[in-house]
């Protein structure tokens, strides 16, 4: 439907002589993109205010995007199951977050598990577009940079006994790291 959309939107524009017909299709998919990420953030803002957890939620996203995209790891197999995936992913976080307790000791556990997994495994490309060297090089280094901040950023937090926002930071994480490992194995499958 959105895809279907973006065409007539980009038609409308080829018809009203304001791009060109050779443009349209990058203008569909921009289209199309620009849409979904209305959808993705009014669906995080939607969630943070239902759970009554709006800077959580914030802080949750802040730390999960970056990573996310300069990691990789599991792709849903349409943009459908991806805003489905992601929207139930960030709902059991917000629930955790709302009405779990996270102890120093347990934060530090799953920032040491999530940061081997993480520098192990990222970067990984999708099964359809696999990275090339050149790449991984690039995404590695962004993906341990961003690793190491947010790394820094919820131990302070953590130690400055600001334990939910610490938590909301290690969970992105954490998720990302369970991301890679899901992506591993779906590789795994289809090699066999």
């Amino acid at each position: 439907m959105l895809k279907r959309l973006s065409e007539k939107l980009a038609e409308k524009l080829v018809h009203t002589g304001i791009i060109s017909e050779a443009d349209a299709d990058v203008h569909v998919y921009g289209f199309f993109q620009l849409t979904m990420l209305l959808i993705n953030l009014s669906t995080i803002i939607l969630l943070g205010v239902m759970f009554k957890e709006m800077l959580l939620c914030v802080i949750l996203n802040i730390a999960y995007i970056p990573i996310r995209v300069n990691a990789g790891g599991y792709h849903a197999n349409s943009p459908f199951r991806c805003y489905i995936n992601s929207t139930i992913t960030i709902a059991v976080l917000l629930a955790v977050l709302k009405w779990g307790s996270f102890s120093e000791i347990s934060v530090c556990l799953m920032v040491a598990c999530s940061t081997v997994v993480i520098w192990f495994l990222a970067p990984m490309g999708a099964l359809e577009q696999p990275l090339d060297e050149a790449e991984k090089k690039v995404y590695g280094t962004r993906t341990r940079v961003v690793l190491s901040i947010e790394m820094v950023a919820s131990l302070c937090l953590m130690f400055m006994h600001l334990a939910q926002i610490s938590a909301a930071i290690v969970l992105g994480i954490l998720t990302e790291a369970v991301m890679l490992v899901v992506g591993k194995i779906k590789q795994h499958r289809s090699k066999c």
